[in-house]
């Protein structure tokens, strides 16, 4: 590898950073990596500089960064950058609160307060000849008040993957094979769930198989075999979310009372195992499904609800806690996702009114759930053998008080208002942020 440019640095930051003097050294910055002369030098501004070549073979115009030496792979590390991979950048999509738009904003915005480089790129922004990206900050000043300001960054050291859909992560799915596939980058949190997938991976871990609903494939035999054990049914598509498409069953003897959950609600009767499966057809297309076994879901003023928990690794790469809150079914449904026209709680006045009031219950309940949580966290990402920065867990709660995880989801989507508490909203989308300067192996300070 040919030397490129100086590195510069005065002798109190290499007894610090404990670099091995040489006159040759390999410096690194995101995914490029160069050889360089390293120059001690006193005077310097700051604790190091780079010569314009230098900086400029590794794709760094003028960013402040910070140094580390990496004794793992002996090489000099500039950096954190930490890119925001998305489908699209959201530049002429109408503003609401609740939008993409104000979700990559907020983020770049939290970002220019953190100590690293962050940006949002897309998969076409990709130079994969001299490892490059395409990347954009969000200008709240200057001449580019209120726009998104492109740059060239080299591909970072971090991707968190804020990609929105599914068809987008199928269109996208050999550059985030190829990203991930490069050495030293760190890629969190790379696709949807699979609803079985997701069963089968948690089902491995003895200790949360009570609290998995029985869960098959369906098919003819499953669905028979469910329906002589169960009175209630959820057939559900794997790779679905929002509560869509999905078919509660009711059984009855020999009749099928079922309700699909599409566009509005719709509710049918079949008199069969095949007639079921013929009714709902249309709904299910050629989907991969699910059959599920139904929770007698314990109800807060007549509605059943279920609690929603945003599982975040934090700055040190724990698993925390960053928001929790209950969503109620709306009246004469069984869905309680928001998105279905489900409501908001606090986890507390609803644990309130279901436990009595009994405090100690209440602490015992909460100190469970977190248990569960970070259990079914750490095996999802044990046994998937995947990188994840967060998780949105639905975990129901039974009439017997019995705790149950009804789904997880690995794009829990966040918005940048809420009704409860801004300081948990900024929470929620910081973790991700701190947790990606963690895995790029800088520290959060210093």
């Amino acid at each position: 590898m040919q030397t490129v440019g100086e590195l510069y640095l005065n002798k109190k930051t290499i007894k610090r950073l404990n670099v091995p003097v040489s006159d040759r050294v390999q410096v690194r910055a995101g995914a490029n990596v160069v050889n360089a002369t390293l120059v001690i030098k006193n005077n310097i501004p700051g604790r190091f500089k780079l010569s314009s070549d230098l900086a400029q073979a590794l794709h760094l115009n003028g960013q402040e960064l910070r140094i580390r030496y990496d004794h793992e792979n002996e090489i000099i590390h500039i950096g954190p950058l930490v890119g925001i991979l998305v489908d699209y950048l959201p530049n002429h999509e109408e503003y609401t609160p609740k939008s993409v738009q104000a979700e990559m904003i907020y983020l770049s915005t939290l970002g220019r307060r953190l100590p690293a480089q962050f940006f949002i790129f897309t998969p076409g922004g990709i130079n994969w000849k001299d490892h490059t990206v395409k990347g954009f900050t969000w200008r709240n000043g200057g001449l580019e008040r209120g726009r998104w300001s492109g740059a060239v960054y080299p591909i970072p050291d971090v991707i968190y993957d804020r990609i929105t859909t599914r068809v987008a992560q199928a269109r996208s799915k050999a550059a985030r094979r190829r990203l991930m596939s490069l050495p030293y980058v760190h890629y969190f949190n790379p696709s949807f769930l699979n609803k079985w997938r997701v069963h089968q991976l948690l089902a491995q871990n003895s200790e949360l198989i009570a609290y998995l609903p029985e869960t098959h494939n369906l098919n003819q035999e499953n669905l028979s075999d469910m329906a002589a054990k169960y009175k209630t049914l959820y057939l559900k598509p794997c790779n679905g979310s929002q509560g869509y498409r999905i078919i509660k069953v009711i059984v009855n003897g020999q009749n099928y009372n079922y309700t699909i959950y599409s566009h509005g609600r719709h509710s049918g009767q079949a008199g069969s195992i095949t007639g079921l499966l013929q009714a709902t057809r249309s709904t299910r297309g050629k989907r991969p499904y699910i059959v599920q076994q139904g929770i007698d879901l314990d109800t807060y003023w007549g509605s059943p609800f279920d609690m929603r928990i945003i599982l975040q690794k934090d700055g040190e790469g724990q698993w925390v806690i960053s928001k929790k809150f209950v969503r109620i079914a709306p009246s004469g449904s069984s869905i309680a996702n928001l998105s279905r026209g489900g409501t908001a709680e606090t986890s507390a006045r609803v644990l309130a009114k279901v436990l009595n009031g009994n405090r100690s219950l209440i602490r015992e309940k909460n100190e469970e759930l977190r248990r569960l949580c970070q259990t079914a966290a750490e095996t999802l990402e044990t046994n998937s053998e995947s990188c994840y920065g967060e998780l949105g867990l639905d975990i129901g709660i039974d009439k017997k008080g019995k705790l149950w995880i009804i789904e997880v989801n690995s794009k829990p989507r966040k918005t940048t208002v809420t009704a409860l508490s801004q300081a948990i909203v900024r929470n929620t989308f910081k973790r991700p942020l701190l947790y990606a300067i963690y895995l790029s192996g800088f520290k959060r300070h210093g």
